[in-house]
């Protein structure tokens, strides 16, 4: 979703909405029905990186976005 100036939201059930950049749409689409494991290897794949490049950032997003009630 875009707020009317063009920034990227997320909106979780309760309808709070948060600004996010392209980032994090990108790896909180990655979620559906997959575990941190699991999106953490498919990124890796996707960007060829180790995965323990990665690892740790999307741990703390995940929680982020746990916390904002975007993932359930």
């Amino acid at each position: 979703m875009e707020s009317p100036e063009g920034d990227l939201l997320l909106v979780n059930e309760s309808g709070v909405a948060y600004r996010v950049n392209e980032s994090v749409v990108a790896v909180w689409s990655f979620f559906e029905d997959r575990t941190v494991e699991e999106v953490v290897t498919e990124l890796s794949n996707e960007l060829g990186i180790e995965p323990t490049e990665i690892r740790e950032a999307i741990k703390g997003l995940t929680e982020q976005l746990l916390e904002a009630e975007l993932l359930g």
